[in-house]
Formats: C-alpha cells, sequence, structure tokens
C-alpha cells in the first residue's frame, strides 16, 4: 500500500531552517467485515475494537463489504518515536482552544480502506474502542485518566477530543473516527535552547537532537530550539544511528514551568571528517541550493546552503555521493572518498557547467481552486522515491523550499505507464489534495542513487474542491528498497 502520510511541524529560522522528515511503511494488518464488525489485536495487547454497521465511506453512506485496516502502535519510549510522531513537536490545540504540548503514553495509527483502495472511516452513531497499551516505564505515572487526542493533517496540531481511561497497564477510550490517536498529558509550553559543536569547538549544522519526544535539527551555527512541556522531567541527547555515528550522553532535563526558556549545557560532541566546497555556474558566480550527502545506499543528511559555500561533516572512509540541486533546477553530482580520519577535505569550486536544467524538473500545471492553468515549477528541496518490497509499488515525493509538493504511488519499479488512484498534492494551502484518478509514466528508473522520472496528470480533491493537473513532471532520486 506504501506510507502513511508524514507531517512535520517547526518554528522557522532566519536564513534555513532544516526538518526531516521519517515516512512509515503501511501495510494491512488485519481485515474485517464490515457487517459483523471485528477487533484487531496487535502483539503488545493493544487493540481497536469496530461496531457492526459502522463502517461508512467517504460521503457518509454506509459501506458492507471487508475493510483492509492498517493498525500500528507507537511507544514513545522507543528511540525512534521522535522521526515518526505526526507533526513531530508535539503542538496541540486544547478543547478550549488553548496551546498545549503534550507528552505522550502511547498511539495508535489507525486506517481504512476497501480491497479497491477506497478510504473507510467508521460513523460517529456507532464509536469504536480503542485500547492503548502503556510503556512498562511509564505505567507508574500514568494519570487514571487522559485526554485523547488525534492528528489534524489540515492544521499540523493534535487536537482534544475524548478521555481515556487508565486500566491496569493501558488506557481505554471510545473515538468516533480514525486517525492517529494519541493519549497524552497536555503541559503549558516552555522551551529549551542549546548548541553541539565538535571537539575543537567549531559549532556542527544538522545534527539530529533528540529532546524528550520531539527532534530539533542544529542551524548552520549549531544551535537548536524545541517547545517542551512543563511539568515532566526527560532527557536530550544525540544519538548515534540518527547522527552516521556522532553521538553524546544523555542529559536529564528537570520539568519546566510556563514560559520559561532553559539553557541546556553545551553539547560538545567527537571530531569527525569534513567536506568543504563551494557550488558554481560556468561564469563563476555561486549559486543557491540544497546538498544532500549518500552513502551506505543511504540519504544521510540535507543541507541547504544560500551561499553556495558548504562545510558538512560526514563518517570517515566512506564513498559518499554529493548531489546539489540549485533553486533554478541545476544538478552537481560527484562521488568522493570521504578522509579515513577526522581532517577537513576542501573539494574546491564544483562546477554545472553542461546541460539543461529542465532535464530534471519536478513541476506542475493547475486549473481550479481559484487557478486557471498556472504553471508551477518546485524549487526542490525533497525528491525521493522508493520501492517498497511487501507491496510491490514504487513512491516518489518532491517538495518545494515554498508550499508546493506532491506524492505519487505506482505498481513496480519499471519504467511504463499506469493509471492509478494513491497520491497527494499541496499548493499554498495546508489542504492536501487527495488523488483521485492519475496516469503516471515513468520514462526513467535508475538503480539506487540515481534517478526515476516520468510525467503525470490526472484529478485530486480536498474535501469538495477538486483541482486538475496536466503537463506535470518528476524527477527524484531513488532511496534503497523499502521492506
Amino acid at each position: 500500500m506504501g506510507y502513511f502520510t508524514a507531517t512535520r511541524g517547526e518554528q522557522p529560522k532566519a536564513g534555513a531552517t532544516v526538518v526531516k522528515i521519517t515516512m512509515m511503511p503501511k501495510s494491512v494488518t488485519h481485515t474485517i467485515n464490515s457487517t459483523s464488525g471485528g477487533t484487531a489485536n496487535l502483539n503488545n495487547g493493544s487493540m481497536v475494537e469496530i461496531q457492526a454497521g459502522s463502517v461508512v465511506k467517504g460521503d457518509g453512506s454506509t459501506y458492507d463489504g471487508q475493510v483492509n485496516m492498517s493498525v500500528v502502535y507507537m511507544d514513545p519510549t522507543d528511540v525512534k518515536f521522535t522521526e515518526t510522531v505526526a507533526g513531530g513537536d508535539m503542538m496541540a490545540r486544547r478543547s478550549d482552544s488553548s496551546d498545549a504540548v503534550l507528552f505522550s503514553y502511547g498511539i495508535l495509527k489507525v486506517e481504512m480502506e476497501s480491497p479497491s483502495g477506497e478510504k473507510l472511516n467508521v460513523t460517529g452513531g456507532k464509536p469504536s474502542t480503542l485500547t492503548t497499551t502503556i510503556p512498562a516505564s511509564l505505567v507508574s505515572q500514568a494519570p487514571a485518566t487522559i485526554p485523547l487526542w488525534y492528528f489534524d493533517e489540515n492544521t499540523g496540531l493534535w487536537r482534544e477530543e475524548g478521555v481515556a481511561t487508565k486500566q491496569d497497564n493501558k488506557y481505554v477510550g471510545t473515538v468516533n473516527h480514525f486517525t492517529d490517536w494519541n493519549n497524552d498529558f497536555p503541559g503549558y509550553i516552555t522551551r529549551v535552547e542549546g548548541k553541539v559543536v565538535d571537539c575543537q569547538g567549531n559549532a556542527i549544522p544538522g545534527v539530529v537532537v533528540k529532546v524528550g519526544q520531539t527532534i530539533a535539527v542544529t542551524d548552520e551555527f549549531g544551535n537548536y530550539v524545541r517547545t517542551v512541556p512543563t511539568g515532566v522531567d526527560f532527557t536530550i541527547s544525540v544519538e548515534a544511528f540518527q547522527n552516521f555515528g556522532m553521538s553524546s550522553a544523555p542529559v536529564q532535563i528537570p520539568a519546566l514551568t510556563q514560559n520559561q526558556v532553559y539553557q541546556v549545557p553545551l553539547c560538545q560532541l567527537a571530531c569527525f571528517p569534513v567536506l568543504t566546497g563551494t557550488f558554481k555556474d560556468c561564469n563563476n558566480n555561486n549559486i543557491f541550493g540544497t546538498l544532500s550527502v549518500f552513502w551506505d545506499n543511504q540519504n544521510q543528511g540535507i543541507m541547504p546552503t544560500q551561499t553556495g559555500a558548504f562545510r558538512i561533516y560526514v563518517a570517515p572512509n566512506k564513498q559518499a555521493r554529493l548531489k546539489f540541486t540549485s533553486y533554478s533546477g541545476a544538478v552537481i553530482d560527484t562521488v568522493i572518498q570521504t578522509p579515513p580520519s577526522a581532517v577537513t577535505l576542501n573539494l574546491g569550486d564544483l562546477r554545472s557547467c553542461a546541460g539543461n536544467p529542465a532535464d530534471c524538473e519536478n513541476s506542475f500545471v493547475i486549473t481550479g481552486a481559484g487557478y486557471n492553468n498556472k504553471y508551477v515549477r518546485l524549487q526542490t528541496a525533497v525528491a525521493l522515491g522508493y520501492y517498497s518490497v511487501k507491496d510491490k509499488v514504487t513512491g516518489i515525493t518532491a517538495a518545494g523550499v515554498d508550499t508546493a509538493s506532491f506524492s505519487l504511488v505506482f505498481p513496480g519499479k519499471t519504467t511504463g505507464s499506469f493509471a492509478w488512484q494513491s497520491g497527494a498534492l499541496t499548493y499554498k494551502v495546508l489542504n492536501t489534495y487527495a488523488a483521485q484518478t492519475v496516469n503516471i509514466n515513468v520514462t526513467e528508473y535508475g538503480a539506487v542513487g540515481e534517478d526515476i522520472k516520468g510525467t503525470f496528470e490526472g484529478t485530486f480533491q480536498s474535501n469538495s474542491v477538486a483541482i486538475t493537473i496536466t503537463n506535470g513532471k518528476f524527477c527524484v532520486v531513488r532511496h534503497p528498497d523499502a521492506e
């Protein structure tokens, strides 16, 4: 089936702000019949109970037939929770419209579809029951009752709706629709600020810092800021698996008070090899854009450069691919061997002199929602594709530095033409338009690290608003296959 929708929230800073998004693979975990209802049981004791006759289509009419469920439990004590939790920043809107930051005791992600891929949900007249297991280390501090929160993709916030009751090591509550459901303590807003440097005191940009149940990414000066909830203790650390081996010991942060700004002690990491250089055009002008670095068949980091110059930390003794995409679409692609020790390797000037930037383009023409045959070309910041071994589909995503983005799914991992009904598109608004019918023509399908290129057209819809896309083009980098 592909991937769950991924959404991240961030507080923009002056200059460039780096946001890391990790997509969770989605597959059918349970199957029930809508007429009789049923229960989706998970191995950790969590469950989703669906009442008979409660499943509805997108238009609210009753659905009869097989229901394919995708149900995933998210453990907030898992170190990878910070990468995949919806929103990423745990920001929330309470039922009284006040803002809060959440501390989670467990999440259930629930999506339902018909065998043909039609989105399904449950009716509010026949609520479903969610039983969510509380992580063992949090059971003793878990309150007797706790608000339930669902994730609103239109606003990027968790919204309060309902209450769950603690029964032994589980929270039990009822819901009237399915999305990500979170059992959370709402704290007032406060924040932490910190800085990450290397062994010589140089600022390290692009470091992923685990801040309680969220993450922050250091800016070009090594600084990070993250909102956190009041009233709970947590730790801050740099995890090796998120930073190609760079790590730090966890720092214990005491429970903070409302509007407090806590200065985290300086985090000093071991020294790693550094690559420096400058991207230029054939006229010796610096060009601006985004640098992606790959080794071990993985994208290890994405770094925006507003000057053309770059300084990036890398793992030692790796064959690394550096792919720079300018905001005008020019591409500089090179492979180098990283130094075996913690030294600086200056690559000098890297130039783009050949080819037509339009050869690698992410763009579309939109009609509808107030636009008439408007050409949109993404100043691409993210362009990636994955093949799902389990679901036998390829998913691609292209996102611009503004609010334009699109994602598409097509069967297999080869060139060809496909009529499909899976994808999404966003332009200038927070609403995401879901694909209704899409024709995709894949013209190139490279190996891992190479390009997937093609064209697309079709119709997309958000609530009652429909748009038509023509002359769509995509050009993304293929990442390793996902299991």
